[in-house]
C-alpha cells in the first residue's frame, strides 16, 4: 500500500514538475519577441543628425509621382537610410549627382559627410529642405528650397535660416557675391527621377 501510495505521490509531483515546464517554454518565445523588435540605429558608432528632427513635411500641389519620391526621399533621410536613398537615385539611371568629387557611392559618400565635422549634416539638410517651398529649375524640375530659384524673394532666403540650416550671415554672403544659393539643394523631375542632392559649386 506504501509502495503504491508513493508511486502515486511520484507521478503526481512529475505532473506538476511538467506543467512548470510547459509555462516557462512558452513565456521564452515572448521575450525573445520583444528583443528582436528593439530599433537598432541606421549606423551603429554614428548619430544620425535627424535623431533630434520633429518635421512636418507639409503637401504642396506636386504631381502625385513627385510627391512620392519626395516623400521616400524624407522617410530615407529621417532614418540615414543611406542605401535607400542611393536606390531611389538610381532607380531611374545612373544620372545622379551628389558630390563634385570622384566618389562612386553616394550611400558611402553620405555616410562619411554625417560622420564628419562639417556642417550641416546631409541627411539632416536633405529632410529639412524638403520640407520648404519648392521652385522650378532651369530643366523644368520641383526643386528644394525656394531659394534655388534664378531669382529667390527676401522669404525664399530667410527661410532657409530659420530652418537653421544655414546662419544669416553665409546666406548674405551668398547674395553680397551673387553666386545664388549654393547650399544643400535637391530636384526631382515631372516624371519622378531624382536627379541630385548637392552642395556647393
Amino acid at each position: 500500500m506504501f509502495r503504491i501510495a508513493a508511486a502515486v505521490l511520484m507521478l503526481l509531483l512529475a505532473g506538476c514538475g511538467s506543467d512548470g515546464s510547459d509555462e516557462t517554454a512558452a513565456q521564452d518565445p515572448v521575450t525573445v519577441t520583444e528583443t528582436l523588435t528593439e530599433t537598432a540605429p541606421a549606423d551603429p558608432g554614428v548619430e544620425c543628425s535627424t535623431s533630434s528632427l520633429r518635421l512636418t513635411l507639409p503637401e504642396p500641389d506636386l504631381p502625385a509621382v513627385v510627391a512620392d519620391v519626395r516623400r521616400r526621399v524624407f522617410e530615407a533621410a529621417l532614418a540615414c537610410d543611406y542605401e535607400t536613398l542611393e536606390q531611389i537615385a538610381l532607380e531611374k539611371g545612373e544620372g545622379f549627382t551628389f558630390s563634385y568629387g570622384g566618389e562612386a557611392s553616394a550611400a558611402e559618400h553620405w555616410r562619411d559627410a554625417e560622420a564628419s565635422a562639417a556642417e550641416p549634416k546631409p541627411m539632416r539638410a536633405l529632410a529639412t529642405i524638403l520640407t520648404l517651398p519648392f521652385t522650378r529649375n532651369e530643366a523644368g524640375s520641383y526643386a528644394w528650397p525656394g531659394a534655388y530659384d534664378e531669382s529667390p524673394t527676401e522669404a525664399d532666403w530667410q527661410a532657409v535660416v530659420d530652418a537653421g540650416l544655414y546662419s544669416a550671415a553665409t546666406i548674405e554672403q551668398m547674395k553680397v557675391q551673387g553666386t545664388g544659393y549654393l547650399g544643400y539643394r535637391t530636384a526631382i523631375t515631372p516624371d519622378g527621377d531624382w536627379q541630385f542632392f548637392v552642395a556647393g559649386d
